[in-house]
């Protein structure tokens, strides 16, 4: 490269280096050839050169890809990004060169990267059936199978739209890699091309709904026409399946209305979904014999424009689900008097929430005889539907208007009901009936509620487990103004939501919550105490005070948890304080050194030869912290004692072994393995009376050891002390000192 160069059979260079003689060339097959000549082209510096970037075209248009990479990194050229037919890269998805296309897009830095070339490219390979080019551009390149590349004037011209080109070449599988992600079946499409539509939706989005060709609904379908934005449905579609159809899904299209055939005309009917749309009525019947779709068992109807359901589901036998939420229901039904129904006796499931409904009539809930869940929340209702017979096991009905509960809930729900959320309402007071069910209640952002009222009655039958309420409540300037918790919730309650109000203190009916395990008091900016007595809560095990500026409990216990925080409290409820003062006994056989180290320890002075005839000597001993030590306290005081004696007596004395207590073994280093076998039986005596105490393991008498050896029999005696210490037997023991008392630096260190 660089050189020039010259072919036989050619007169002149300038006369080979033409555009012609590379394309014939590459016509002829002879790749080498051209190549030598789109090389010997860059390099030459006489005549006038040839467009670099026609050059790439070419090669990207034959797929050399040795000629692209070249001209790339070599010759330096850049990829143009204009939306231009003769674009290299949107030569290259013409041709269907995936490594090519690969080389000139990455040759470009992401974020310059023309996006619409990038659809631009999409578009020609969908017209030309490239389905590789489609998945790579899509799945590496992030092209938009919706957006249109190609306009005139700001305008999108429709024959750029991916989904409409692909069609228009028949490709179906194009079209459905398309619509598989994120393509949208327009107005055009459906218009220009219905035979392809209908043909593409029917094959590629039905399927058996049992691929088992034994079971008994082997012959059903499932048809899968979501998130494809279908403006409208043909009712021709489904005139040869609408008897075998199962589940029938049309979430996430722009409906605006259905043929008449869905879904009182598809009789094996099971699921439907035709939520995210945008009806605002299902087609009319005329009577109930027009409804013959009476497997049906799940309905989603939600986000669409609703003002009432349709009357027809009164006549649905079978339905078990019906969903409704996020529409604009008015009524929950719109039905002519006289009119007879015996449906719905099946609902197990109704979701009406986010809706306008002002009631729920009786005579529509009294049918629902199965109905275990029920959510109304975020509407306008303005009283509490009235209960019915049925097993209603959660009931949803926050954030409306409703001021009283119905004393009636428990005689129709008390065996069922287990959650019941009614926060964020204008309730007055709530009747003692609730706290006899066994049920999660919320009642948080009522902020009409009376707390004098609230609780003005007793019942001694409350198994009420969870609480949630009061959210933002009213600050009174009555000083007697509080939350009472009553007596009867004591065995019951386990878990209360006191968060987001304006308390001033936490209620003491609180702590006699004797069987509450989680307590939330947080974003209540008035509480800056925590009273003692919820120390007591023996089951308490989260408490949330995040937030709050706690006063009477200091911040470093309240980062430990809620462990740490309640046994404060209860330390401070029996008036504890601070105490400095420990038990110290000192242990070992008998004439090691004990009361020796004991005279130098507290004298600091080398101790006279004593004579010591008691077996346990009890004395006080206060240690001054020593000059640069940094501790909490300047001073602790001991309660000694030195228990020595005979080797008779070391049994008796076992009995004065106490917990929490700092033990210190004496052993004598002169007597080598035989004083560390002795240490074994003194290790664990305190293993098993003190579990919990401190040991320090001393030995004396290092004078008595030559100095020759002293450092490497220090150094074995130490080391069967550390394995008997690690040992079960010695696994608190957490010093090993040797000492003598002849002088007294390794007595200070100890």
């Amino acid at each position: 490269m660089g050189s020039k160069q010259s072919f036989p059979g050619t007169a002149t260079l300038t006369e080979s280096l033409t555009v012609e003689n590379i394309q014939a060339a590459y016509q002829n097959g002879d790749m080498n050839k051209a190549q030598n000549l789109i090389q010997v082209c860059c390099s030459e510096t006489e005549g006038a050169p040839l467009d670099k970037h026609h050059l790439l075209g070419v090669a990207a248009a034959n797929g050399d890809v040795v000629s692209v990479q070249y001209l790339l990194t070599e010759v330096k050229v850049e990829l143009s990004q204009e939306l231009t037919d003769d674009n290299p890269a949107v030569v290259a998805a013409y041709y269907g060169h995936k490594d090519i296309i690969k080389m000139l897009l990455n040759s470009v830095a992401g974020p310059c990267l023309n996006r619409d070339l990038v659809n631009w490219m999409m578009t020609v390979a969908c017209q030309q059936g490239q389905l590789e080019i489609v998945k790579l551009l899509v799945h590496s390149y992030h092209a938009d199978p919706e957006s249109c590349a190609v306009r005139k004037n700001d305008f999108a011209i429709i024959t750029g739209l991916p989904l409409y080109v692909a069609a228009q070449a028949g490709n179906e599988e194009i079209s459905e890699f398309l619509l598989h992600n994120g393509a949208a079946i327009s107005s055009y499409t459906l218009m220009d091309h219905p035979e392809f539509t209908e043909k593409l939706l029917k094959t590629k989005f039905v399927e058996p709904s049992c691929p088992d060709p034994d079971t008994d609904c082997s012959n059903t379908l499932t048809v899968q026409w979501s998130h494809l934005k279908l403006p409208w449905l043909e009712l021709n579609w489904f005139l040869d399946i609408s008897s075998r159809i199962s589940v029938l899904d049309l979430s996430a299209n722009c409906l605006q209305t259905l043929p008449s055939i869905i879904p009182w005309g598809l009789i094996q009917l099971q699921t439907l979904n035709l939520s995210d749309n945008h009806l605002k009525e299902l087609p009319a019947i005329q009577s109930s014999d027009q409804i013959i779709c009476t497997s049906l068992l799940q309905i989603d109807l939600s986000r669409n424009q609703l003002s009432s359901l349709p009357p027809g589901f009164l006549h649905l036998t079978s339905l078990q689900k019906l969903t409704a939420s996020k529409n604009q229901l008015v009524n929950l039904f719109e039905v002519e008097n006289g009119v007879n129904w015996i449906g719905l006796r099946k609902l197990e499931e109704l979701d009406v929430s986010d809706n306008l409904l002002t009631e729920l009539p009786s005579v529509f809930t009294h049918c629902f005889k199965s109905l275990s869940y029920l959510n109304v929340s975020r509407n306008k209702l303005k009283a509490f539907p009235v209960p019915w017979a049925c097993p209603l096991k959660s009931c949803k009905i926050s954030s409306n208007f409703i001021e009283d509960i119905p004393n009636s809930l428990t005689v129709f729900w008390k065996n069922y009901l287990r959650d019941l959320d009614i926060s964020n309402n204008c309730l007055k007071s709530v009747p003692a009936c609730v706290f006899q069910l066994e049920v999660s209640i919320n009642m948080a952002e009522s902020e009409q509620l009376n707390c004098e009222t609230f609780f003005n009655w007793t019942d001694k039958g409350s198994k009420l487990p969870r609480l949630s309420f009061f959210t933002t409540l009213r600050r009174s300037s009555d000083p007697a103004y509080s939350l009472y918790l009553p007596e009867f919730l004591c065995e019951s309650l386990e878990i209360l939501f006191l968060c987001d109000n304006q308390l001033e203190a936490v209620p003491p009916s609180v702590c006699g919550l004797k069987n509450l395990s989680e307590l939330y008091l947080s974003n209540n900016p008035g509480i800056r105490e925590l009273p003692c007595e919820l120390g007591q809560l023996s089951n308490l095990w989260q408490l949330d005070i995040e937030d709050l500026n706690i006063g009477n409990v200091p911040a470093e216990v309240r980062k430990k948890g809620a462990a740490a925080t309640l046994g404060f409290l209860r330390a401070q409820l029996r008036r504890a304080e601070k105490c400095k003062l420990m038990k110290l006994i000192i242990v070992g056989p008998p004439r090691q050194g004990k009361s020796t180290l004991l005279e130098a320890l507290q004298s600091g002075k080398v101790p006279q030869a004593m004579q010591k005839e008691a077996t346990i000597s009890i004395c006080t001993w206060e240690l001054e912290r020593p000059s640069g030590i940094k501790s909490v306290v300047d001073s602790v005081e001991f309660s000694v004692w030195d228990i020595g004696g005979p080797a008779s007596m070391s049994t008796v004395n076992q009995c004065f072994f106490t917990d929490k207590a700092l033990y210190v073994v004496v052993w004598n280093l002169a007597m080598g393995e035989e004083a560390v076998a002795n240490l074994q039986s003194w290790l664990l005596n305190i293993e098993a009376r003190a579990p919990n105490a401190a040991v320090l393991v001393v030995g004396t008498h290092l004078d008595l050891i030559d100095t020759k050896f002293r450092t490497e029999r220090i150094a074995t005696l130490r080391a069967y002390v550390l394995a008997l210490c690690r040992s079960p037997s010695g696994s608190r023991a957490t010093g090993y000192p040797d000492i003598t008392c002849k002088h007294l630096q390794s007595v200070y260190f100890l």
